[in-house]
Protein backbone atom coordinates (compact mmCIF):
# COMPACT_ATOMS: atom_id res chain seq x y z
CA UNK A 1 0.00 0.00 0.00
CA UNK A 2 1.46 3.43 -0.88
CA UNK A 3 1.97 5.82 1.87
CA UNK A 4 1.96 9.41 2.04
CA UNK A 5 5.63 10.13 1.62
CA UNK A 6 5.65 8.37 -1.45
CA UNK A 7 6.14 10.00 -4.75
CA UNK A 8 4.30 9.23 -8.10
CA UNK A 9 7.83 8.47 -9.48
CA UNK A 10 7.35 4.98 -8.52
CA UNK A 11 4.17 4.09 -8.71
CA UNK A 12 1.78 1.56 -10.73
CA UNK A 13 -0.69 3.34 -12.75
CA UNK A 14 -3.58 2.14 -15.24
CA UNK A 15 -5.41 5.72 -15.95
CA UNK A 16 -4.10 8.76 -15.25
CA UNK A 17 -6.73 12.33 -15.33
CA UNK A 18 -4.71 15.79 -14.22
CA UNK A 19 -6.06 19.04 -12.76
CA UNK A 20 -4.52 22.29 -12.47
CA UNK A 21 -3.12 21.07 -8.79
CA UNK A 22 -3.68 17.55 -8.71
CA UNK A 23 -2.97 14.37 -10.59
CA UNK A 24 -5.24 11.29 -10.00
CA UNK A 25 -4.30 8.28 -10.97
CA UNK A 26 -5.84 4.41 -10.62
CA UNK A 27 -4.84 1.01 -10.18
CA UNK A 28 -6.57 -2.33 -9.69
CA UNK A 29 -9.73 -0.86 -6.97
CA UNK A 30 -7.77 2.05 -5.49
CA UNK A 31 -8.18 5.78 -6.53
CA UNK A 32 -5.32 8.05 -5.63
CA UNK A 33 -4.65 11.90 -5.47
CA UNK A 34 -1.20 13.30 -5.91
CA UNK A 35 0.17 16.98 -5.84
CA UNK A 36 0.84 18.14 -8.78
CA UNK A 37 4.23 20.12 -8.14
CA UNK A 38 5.65 17.91 -5.57
CA UNK A 39 4.35 14.31 -6.80
CA UNK A 40 3.56 13.53 -3.27
CA UNK A 41 0.68 11.82 -2.50
CA UNK A 42 -2.01 12.84 -0.79
CA UNK A 43 -4.85 10.61 -0.18
CA UNK A 44 -5.98 7.66 -1.68
CA UNK A 45 -9.71 5.90 -1.65
CA UNK A 46 -11.04 2.32 -2.68
CA UNK A 47 -13.70 1.47 -5.51
CA UNK A 48 -16.88 0.26 -3.86
CA UNK A 49 -16.76 -3.68 -3.98
CA UNK A 50 -19.08 -4.51 -6.64
CA UNK A 51 -17.51 -6.24 -9.36
CA UNK A 52 -13.78 -7.86 -10.20
CA UNK A 53 -11.70 -4.19 -11.08
CA UNK A 54 -7.68 -6.22 -11.89
CA UNK A 55 -6.72 -3.54 -13.78
CA UNK A 56 -7.84 -0.59 -12.41
CA UNK A 57 -10.91 2.63 -12.94
CA UNK A 58 -11.62 4.91 -15.85
CA UNK A 59 -11.51 8.28 -14.19
CA UNK A 60 -12.31 12.29 -15.07
CA UNK A 61 -12.97 15.08 -12.32
CA UNK A 62 -14.54 18.25 -12.40
CA UNK A 63 -14.84 20.74 -9.80
CA UNK A 64 -17.06 18.96 -7.37
CA UNK A 65 -16.69 15.43 -8.15
CA UNK A 66 -14.57 11.93 -9.46
CA UNK A 67 -16.94 10.03 -11.99
CA UNK A 68 -14.91 6.54 -12.50
CA UNK A 69 -16.29 3.13 -14.51
CA UNK A 70 -15.23 0.09 -12.90
CA UNK A 71 -16.12 -2.81 -15.64
CA UNK A 72 -19.53 -2.72 -15.05
CA UNK A 73 -20.54 0.36 -13.00
CA UNK A 74 -20.68 4.14 -13.48
CA UNK A 75 -20.14 6.26 -10.38
CA UNK A 76 -20.19 10.11 -8.92
CA UNK A 77 -18.31 10.74 -5.96
CA UNK A 78 -18.32 14.10 -4.33
CA UNK A 79 -13.99 15.05 -4.12
CA UNK A 80 -14.44 16.64 -0.65
CA UNK A 81 -16.44 13.78 1.43
CA UNK A 82 -15.11 10.84 -0.72
CA UNK A 83 -18.89 9.64 -0.97
CA UNK A 84 -20.16 8.06 -3.59
CA UNK A 85 -23.16 9.81 -4.09
CA UNK A 86 -24.51 8.01 -7.54
CA UNK A 87 -23.76 4.55 -9.11
CA UNK A 88 -25.35 2.27 -11.40
CA UNK A 89 -24.34 -0.60 -13.32
CA UNK A 90 -24.15 -0.65 -16.70
CA UNK A 91 -23.07 -3.99 -18.53
CA UNK A 92 -23.32 -7.50 -16.82
CA UNK A 93 -20.71 -9.01 -19.18
CA UNK A 94 -18.27 -8.82 -21.55
CA UNK A 95 -20.27 -7.93 -23.63
CA UNK A 96 -21.51 -5.21 -22.30
CA UNK A 97 -18.98 -3.90 -20.31
CA UNK A 98 -17.91 0.30 -19.95
CA UNK A 99 -14.24 -0.76 -18.94
CA UNK A 100 -12.82 1.04 -22.42
CA UNK A 101 -11.75 4.12 -23.90
CA UNK A 102 -12.01 6.58 -21.39
CA UNK A 103 -14.23 8.97 -19.63
CA UNK A 104 -14.98 12.58 -20.08
CA UNK A 105 -16.60 15.57 -18.14
CA UNK A 106 -17.75 18.85 -19.61
CA UNK A 107 -20.15 21.56 -17.68
CA UNK A 108 -23.55 19.04 -18.74
CA UNK A 109 -22.42 15.74 -19.22
CA UNK A 110 -20.60 12.80 -18.61
CA UNK A 111 -19.68 11.11 -21.52
CA UNK A 112 -18.34 7.02 -22.07
CA UNK A 113 -18.56 3.74 -23.85
CA UNK A 114 -20.36 1.21 -23.27
CA UNK A 115 -19.01 -1.96 -25.71
CA UNK A 116 -21.13 -2.73 -28.40
CA UNK A 117 -23.81 0.43 -27.25
CA UNK A 118 -21.61 3.07 -28.46
CA UNK A 119 -20.98 6.78 -26.68
CA UNK A 120 -23.28 6.61 -23.26
CA UNK A 121 -24.52 10.65 -22.15
CA UNK A 122 -25.35 11.51 -18.73
CA UNK A 123 -27.02 14.26 -17.53
CA UNK A 124 -24.66 16.04 -14.84
CA UNK A 125 -28.10 17.59 -13.63
CA UNK A 126 -29.72 14.04 -13.53
CA UNK A 127 -27.56 11.26 -13.44
CA UNK A 128 -30.42 8.98 -14.29
CA UNK A 129 -31.33 11.16 -17.58
CA UNK A 130 -28.78 8.59 -20.08
CA UNK A 131 -28.64 8.93 -23.91
CA UNK A 132 -26.89 6.40 -26.30
CA UNK A 133 -25.29 8.37 -29.88
CA UNK A 134 -24.34 5.94 -32.02
CA UNK A 135 -25.67 2.82 -30.60
CA UNK A 136 -26.38 0.87 -33.54
CA UNK A 137 -22.67 1.48 -34.52
CA UNK A 138 -21.29 -0.81 -31.66
CA UNK A 139 -18.17 -0.29 -29.52
CA UNK A 140 -16.54 3.26 -29.22
CA UNK A 141 -12.71 2.87 -28.54
CA UNK A 142 -11.97 7.04 -28.59
CA UNK A 143 -13.04 9.83 -27.91
CA UNK A 144 -12.30 13.29 -27.02
CA UNK A 145 -13.53 16.70 -26.93
CA UNK A 146 -13.36 20.48 -27.49
CA UNK A 147 -15.40 23.55 -26.62
CA UNK A 148 -19.12 22.49 -28.42
CA UNK A 149 -18.20 18.97 -30.25
CA UNK A 150 -17.75 15.33 -28.91
CA UNK A 151 -15.65 13.40 -31.13
CA UNK A 152 -15.74 9.14 -30.90
CA UNK A 153 -15.20 6.69 -32.76
CA UNK A 154 -14.51 2.72 -32.90
CA UNK A 155 -15.47 -0.44 -34.45
CA UNK A 156 -16.87 0.77 -37.74
CA UNK A 157 -13.57 2.69 -38.51
CA UNK A 158 -15.60 6.37 -38.75
CA UNK A 159 -14.92 9.17 -36.41
CA UNK A 160 -18.02 11.09 -35.16
CA UNK A 161 -18.43 14.70 -34.08
CA UNK A 162 -21.72 15.83 -32.31
CA UNK A 163 -22.75 18.71 -30.78
CA UNK A 164 -22.14 18.58 -27.65
CA UNK A 165 -25.37 21.61 -26.48
CA UNK A 166 -27.86 19.62 -28.68
CA UNK A 167 -26.30 16.18 -28.74
CA UNK A 168 -26.95 15.88 -32.60
CA UNK A 169 -24.81 14.76 -35.31
CA UNK A 170 -22.77 17.12 -36.93
CA UNK A 171 -19.94 15.25 -38.80
CA UNK A 172 -18.48 12.27 -39.96
CA UNK A 173 -14.34 12.00 -40.53
CA UNK A 174 -14.08 8.57 -42.59
CA UNK A 175 -10.68 7.30 -44.25
CA UNK A 176 -9.42 4.61 -41.54
CA UNK A 177 -9.53 0.78 -42.43
CA UNK A 178 -9.55 -0.18 -39.27
CA UNK A 179 -11.29 0.24 -35.60
CA UNK A 180 -10.38 3.66 -34.04
CA UNK A 181 -8.15 2.97 -31.12
CA UNK A 182 -7.33 7.13 -29.94
CA UNK A 183 -8.35 10.57 -30.40
CA UNK A 184 -7.00 13.63 -29.54
CA UNK A 185 -8.46 17.09 -30.48
CA UNK A 186 -5.76 20.00 -31.07
CA UNK A 187 -7.06 23.43 -31.81
CA UNK A 188 -8.43 22.73 -34.79
CA UNK A 189 -6.91 19.52 -35.58
CA UNK A 190 -7.93 16.35 -34.70
CA UNK A 191 -5.80 13.38 -34.61
CA UNK A 192 -6.90 9.81 -34.84
CA UNK A 193 -4.89 6.46 -34.42
CA UNK A 194 -6.40 3.05 -36.05
CA UNK A 195 -5.72 -0.90 -36.51
CA UNK A 196 -5.12 0.12 -39.68
CA UNK A 197 -1.53 1.12 -38.32
CA UNK A 198 -2.02 4.92 -39.55
CA UNK A 199 -2.19 8.33 -37.94
CA UNK A 200 -4.50 10.57 -39.57
CA UNK A 201 -4.74 14.17 -38.87
CA UNK A 202 -7.94 15.81 -39.86
CA UNK A 203 -9.15 19.17 -40.70
CA UNK A 204 -12.52 19.62 -37.85
CA UNK A 205 -14.34 22.11 -39.89
CA UNK A 206 -14.03 20.38 -42.85
CA UNK A 207 -13.63 16.47 -42.21
CA UNK A 208 -10.85 16.34 -44.59
CA UNK A 209 -8.00 14.47 -44.11
CA UNK A 210 -4.27 17.14 -43.77
CA UNK A 211 -2.34 14.31 -43.44
CA UNK A 212 -1.59 10.64 -43.19
CA UNK A 213 1.13 8.71 -41.41
CA UNK A 214 1.44 5.71 -42.80
CA UNK A 215 2.50 2.36 -41.31
CA UNK A 216 3.19 4.60 -38.16
CA UNK A 217 3.33 1.40 -35.96
CA UNK A 218 1.37 2.92 -33.70
CA UNK A 219 -2.25 1.24 -34.19
CA UNK A 220 -2.63 0.60 -30.08
CA UNK A 221 -1.27 3.38 -28.96
CA UNK A 222 -1.77 6.94 -28.23
CA UNK A 223 -1.10 9.95 -30.41
CA UNK A 224 -0.63 13.64 -29.22
CA UNK A 225 0.04 17.10 -31.30
CA UNK A 226 1.67 20.14 -30.35
CA UNK A 227 2.32 23.42 -32.44
CA UNK A 228 5.82 21.76 -33.37
CA UNK A 229 4.85 17.92 -33.24
CA UNK A 230 3.45 14.71 -33.45
CA UNK A 231 4.32 11.93 -30.50
CA UNK A 232 2.73 8.64 -30.49
CA UNK A 233 3.94 5.54 -28.21
CA UNK A 234 3.06 1.95 -28.64
CA UNK A 235 4.87 -1.40 -28.58
CA UNK A 236 7.54 -0.12 -26.31
CA UNK A 237 8.38 2.52 -28.71
CA UNK A 238 7.85 6.28 -28.72
CA UNK A 239 7.98 8.38 -32.27
CA UNK A 240 8.41 11.88 -32.79
CA UNK A 241 7.55 13.71 -35.89
CA UNK A 242 7.40 17.25 -37.17
CA UNK A 243 4.29 18.94 -38.28
CA UNK A 244 5.80 21.12 -40.41
CA UNK A 245 7.72 18.75 -42.50
CA UNK A 246 6.17 15.11 -41.12
CA UNK A 247 9.34 14.31 -40.67
CA UNK A 248 10.52 11.33 -38.04
CA UNK A 249 12.51 13.20 -35.62
CA UNK A 250 13.35 10.50 -33.30
CA UNK A 251 12.37 6.96 -32.32
CA UNK A 252 13.28 5.52 -29.19
CA UNK A 253 12.54 2.63 -26.52
CA UNK A 254 9.42 3.46 -24.09
CA UNK A 255 7.10 1.72 -21.93
CA UNK A 256 3.86 1.93 -20.61
CA UNK A 257 0.75 4.14 -21.75
CA UNK A 258 1.17 7.94 -22.94
CA UNK A 259 -0.82 10.68 -21.20
CA UNK A 260 -0.07 14.65 -21.73
CA UNK A 261 -0.84 17.25 -19.59
CA UNK A 262 0.64 21.19 -19.73
CA UNK A 263 3.40 20.36 -21.60
CA UNK A 264 4.86 17.27 -20.40
CA UNK A 265 4.68 13.56 -21.53
CA UNK A 266 4.18 10.74 -18.69
CA UNK A 267 4.29 7.01 -19.43
CA UNK A 268 3.13 4.73 -17.05
CA UNK A 269 2.45 1.29 -16.77
CA UNK A 270 -0.02 -1.04 -14.47
CA UNK A 271 2.81 -3.49 -14.15
CA UNK A 272 6.17 -1.33 -13.82
CA UNK A 273 6.39 0.75 -10.62
CA UNK A 274 7.60 3.56 -12.08
CA UNK A 275 6.47 6.82 -13.75
CA UNK A 276 8.91 8.81 -16.54
CA UNK A 277 8.05 12.34 -16.81
CA UNK A 278 9.49 14.41 -19.68
CA UNK A 279 9.59 17.57 -22.02
CA UNK A 280 8.93 16.78 -25.77
CA UNK A 281 12.31 18.18 -26.02
CA UNK A 282 13.89 16.12 -23.21
CA UNK A 283 13.28 13.17 -25.16
CA UNK A 284 14.41 14.44 -28.97
CA UNK A 285 17.96 15.92 -26.75
CA UNK A 286 18.07 13.02 -25.21
CA UNK A 287 16.76 10.30 -27.00
CA UNK A 288 17.39 6.37 -26.17
CA UNK A 289 19.40 7.43 -23.06
CA UNK A 290 16.64 9.49 -21.37
CA UNK A 291 13.77 6.57 -21.72
CA UNK A 292 15.90 3.54 -20.23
Amino acid sequence: MLEKKDKLYTARVYRMWFEEDFIYTSLAKNIYRWDKKTKELISFFTVPPNDNLNKGAILCTDEDNIYFNSIYFFHVMDKKTNEIIYQKQFGSDNSSDIDLGTILVDRDHIYFSMRNNGLVVADKDDYKNVKFLNKDKGSVWALDQDESMIYFGGVDKNIYAFEKSTLSAAAVFTGHKGNIHFIYSYNEYLVSTSADNSIIIWDKSSGSILHRIKNARCSLGRTIMTDKYLVCAAKNSIKIWDTGNWNLITEAPAFGTLFYDDGYIYLADRNVPRVAVFTIDDIINGGRDILT
